[in-house]
């Protein structure tokens, strides 16, 4: 069997275009997920409120007037984008939608917005927000200059502090990015693509649908001996090329998949096993062509890959929700939730189920390739 393994080895080494699935191809398909994503994620700078102020020359109008200035100043920081102007023309900007709302700064500070802006509803809640702030503390102020003058540092003081009155507790490991999963999708896809040649495997031991799988039926060989030996030059080939991909995505385009690193690679190599045996079970079935076959299961593999979350990212949730037996038999979803589990859980406990599901599932594609392919009998060759 060893002899078997070396020499399966310098073939697959030879069929360079096998290696395009495995090695190149997640290289290019991670290259763009990381330039359409890094838009996507990357932090937007903060857009400015656009308001018109119209002073009305009232007891609240000054003091606020020097507090609109300051927040109107040019900076990444700046909170308000100000146009002081008349009653006629805040209302002519409001209806053609070139402010958000108008400031009446007077005796009070009041605001109007229109209820046609759906659009612009958040900045108007967030305008009502602060004027309600500013009047709370202007009054404050007032009542502490009246009561209180000695106070007025301290009070001063505490307005400029930020309170918080909630903690943020995180539940998870660690800050997963939303756009990782895309990530882990596509080495569960590339694990899995590995069975393109287990397929092959299968059809090339087969005398009646290849030359050289009638020349090895009538070697003296075991059929279980080339077998083992040649699925299992795969599987340590795949895996390799499956690394290389790995180290790209996190070394070059700085995708932190590397939480628990050890376990991360135990989860590309059952996933290798799993694609390497699918493939050589989908090969072992029936007599059709090789590329019916091939065609079979890439389909196969492009409909897990697509109920796990490669296309669209919530997908796995909502297999989760309505049918969840399907990801618990999705090779592609099992691989996805390995690196998710390591990501997010403190417990091993979900990694460990889907990896022994992984490792179960290859068993029974080993079993069930083993026995189609030995139950084949020719009457000639």
């Amino acid at each position: 069997m060893l002899q078997i393994f070396k020499y399966s080895l310098k073939q697959l080494l030879r069929n360079r275009g096998e290696f395009f699935w495995v090695l190149i191809f997640p290289i290019l398909l991670g290259s763009m997920f990381k330039v359409a994503f890094s838009n996507l994620t990357s932090q937007e700078n903060y857009q400015a409120i656009p308001v018109a102020i119209v002073n009305e020359e009232g007891s609240m109008s000054e003091d606020f007037m020097a507090v609109a200035n300051q927040l109107n100043e040019e900076g990444d920081d700046r909170f308000l984008k100000v146009t002081y102007c008349d009653k006629k023309q805040a209302m002519s900007l409001l209806e053609k939608q070139k402010v958000d709302g108008i400031i009446y700064a007077g005796d009070s500070i009041s605001l109007t917005v229109s209820s046609d802006m759906s659009n612009a509803a958040l900045n108007q809640s967030i305008l009502q927000t602060f004027i309600e702030e500013f009047q709370m503390n202007y009054q404050a102020v007032m009542d502490t200059l009246k009561e209180h003058p000695d106070r007025l540092p301290t009070v001063l003081g505490i307005m400029q502090e930020d309170a918080s009155y909630n903690k943020e507790v995180s539940y998870s490991r660690n800050n997963v990015d939303t756009y990782d999963q895309y990530f882990y999708n596509l080495i569960a896809m590339v694990c899995m693509y590995c069975g393109m040649v287990g397929c092959y495997i299968a059809i090339n031991n087969q005398g009646n649908l290849s030359d050289l799988g009638a020349r090895k039926n009538i070697s003296p060989v075991h059929k279980m001996k080339t077998l083992a030996g040649e699925l299992t030059a795969n599987v340590i080939l795949r895996f390799f090329c499956v690394l290389i991909s790995f180290a790209y995505i996190v070394l070059i385009l700085k995708i932190d998949l590397t939480a628990r690193l050890p376990f991360a690679i135990l989860s590309m190599f059952a996933g290798c096993l799993t694609g390497t045996t699918f493939g050589f079970f989908i090969g072992s079935i029936s007599n059709l062509s090789e590329h019916m076959k091939g065609a079979i299961f890439m389909s196969i593999t492009m409909t897990c890959s697509f109920l796990s979350g490669l296309m669209v990212g919530s997908m796995r949730i909502l297999v989760e929700t309505y049918c969840p037996i399907i990801n618990r038999v999705n090779p592609c979803a099992l691989i996805t939730d390995t690196f998710y589990s390591l990501a997010i859980y403190d417990s091993l406990e979900r990694y460990t189920r889907n990896v022994i599901t992984l490792f179960i599932l290859s068993i029974l594609f080993s079993i069930g390739g083993f026995l189609l392919t030995r139950r084949k009998k020719y009457a000639n060759l």
